[in-house]
């Protein structure tokens, strides 16, 4: 009986891995479409999925029989499934991370154009090097 409580355990888990993998999928595709709704979503969806991941782990950990995983074959294919779809979860949200700073980059250089058409004699950069409208430029001369 605990045997198959470890399998069901290592199943959960498995099922956990494939959803996140699933959830990382939607997210590539909200982010190349810039759906910041959808982004916002998905990320409540992960972070939940995530702690649930954390805690089927820990639920394998503290399963009375753990040690005897690594001596039943069936249970030690599916930690490696889990290893494997866990792989494949960090190498999506590493591409994903990479498309979330292409976008920030592309949106920085779009409002750096938009305000030098919207007042270019007031343009000025900031402390970061990047420029700015000068809101504050001949407000603090008091002459």
């Amino acid at each position: 009986m605990s045997e198959t409580t470890i399998h069901a355990l290592i199943d959960a888990q498995q099922e956990r891995l494939t959803h996140l993998l699933q959830l990382l999928q939607q997210e590539t595709e909200a982010l190349l479409e810039r759906d910041a709704d959808k982004i916002e979503s998905l990320l409540k969806q992960k972070l939940t999925l995530l702690d649930q991941i954390g805690g089927g782990d820990k639920a394998l950990e503290a399963h009375p029989h753990a040690a005897q995983i690594k001596s039943d074959n069936e249970a030690m294919a599916g930690v490696a499934r889990c290893r494997d779809l866990l792989a494949e979860c960090q190498l999506k949200n590493q591409h994903n991370s990479q498309l979330a700073d292409q976008s920030l980059a592309s949106l920085g250089r779009l409002q750096q154009l938009l305000n030098t058409t919207r007042n270019p004699n007031a343009l000025t950069y900031n402390q970061e090097g990047t420029t700015t409208t000068g809101g504050r430029l001949g407000k603090v001369i008091k002459a």
